[in-house]
């Protein structure tokens, strides 16, 4: 509904994604959407996602697809399955997947999502999504800050997951990003003892859930590196090569920790 003091929509969004960096990304993001005003609340489950979604409270949901229990897939269905049953017109649901465009738009359709963003996510592809699924033309671009450019179901370490030409320093400072940097690197530090346990125990669900979340997330916090990383490790274990999958989770964890010591020292 359009806000009492402004000429901007209010719409009231739902963010699912069970990494708090990528919450915190989307969020950032989302800053830059011409003509609409956020009211956001958050969760970090498919099962959340359906839960929250019974009400009928919220006018967007922002979708991860890739998490520990149950996925976006899995959420979606069970949503689109309610609001039949309900009769009620299906709530835009925009996934926000690391996976190849190619697959992320068969995939995705399929279970039932209005359509999707690629991770590292873009403020103007975001915004433009928004724009359509909400039967809006694009709006002008705000002025402001500019945002930084550009997992399989659950395995069994899904309890420990915690609520170039393009240089990363050519990355655009957003506001506040400087802390919110080392929010994501303290983040991504915790989960690498979740990494090696998983590929110790040949969790394959696990070490891909991590994989695309570092994939999706490095680079929108001008960590390029990161993301080619969690790509690298994505690609280890679609194959099944557990003993790549370890030696580039080492060198991560070198990378990891000198970027936080430098973070430290600036």
């Amino acid at each position: 509904m359009d806000s009492a003091n402004s000429n901007k929509t209010l719409l009231k969004v739902l963010i699912i994604d069970d990494s708090r960096s990528s919450r915190m990304m989307v969020k950032n993001c989302l800053k830059g959407a011409a003509g609409f005003e956020f009211e956001i609340e958050e969760g970090d489950s498919g099962d959340v996602a359906f839960e929250k979604c019974k009400p009928g409270l919220h006018d967007l949901v922002l979708m991860d697809i890739h998490m520990p229990g149950m996925d976006g897939y899995e959420a979606t269905k069970m949503i689109r399955a309610w609001e039949r049953t309900k009769g009620r017109q299906p709530i835009p649901i925009i996934a926000v997947t690391a996976m190849d465009p190619a697959q992320a738009a068969t995939k995705t359709k399929d279970a039932g999502c209005t359509t999707f963003v690629s991770k590292p996510i873009k403020p103007m592809v975001l915004s433009e999504a928004i724009n359509k699924v909400m039967g809006r033309a694009p709006a002008p671009a705000a002025a402001a800050p500019e945002a930084a450019p550009a997992k399989e179901t659950g395995g069994r370490f899904s309890r420990m997951f915690g609520g170039g030409a393009k240089k990363e320093e050519e990355s655009v400072e957003q506001e506040g990003l400087k802390g919110m940097r080392s929010i994501f690197l303290a983040e991504k530090q915790r989960e690498m003892g979740v990494m090696l346990a998983a590929i110790d125990m040949a969790d394959a669900a696990t070490v891909t859930q991590l994989a695309f979340r570092l994939k999706g997330e490095g680079a929108n916090y001008g960590f390029t590196k990161i993301s080619e990383f969690g790509g690298t490790l994505a690609q280890a274990i679609e194959g099944r090569d557990f003993k790549t999958a370890r030696n580039v989770t080492q060198k991560l964890m070198a990378y990891l920790g000198k970027a936080i010591e430098q973070g430290a020292a600036a």
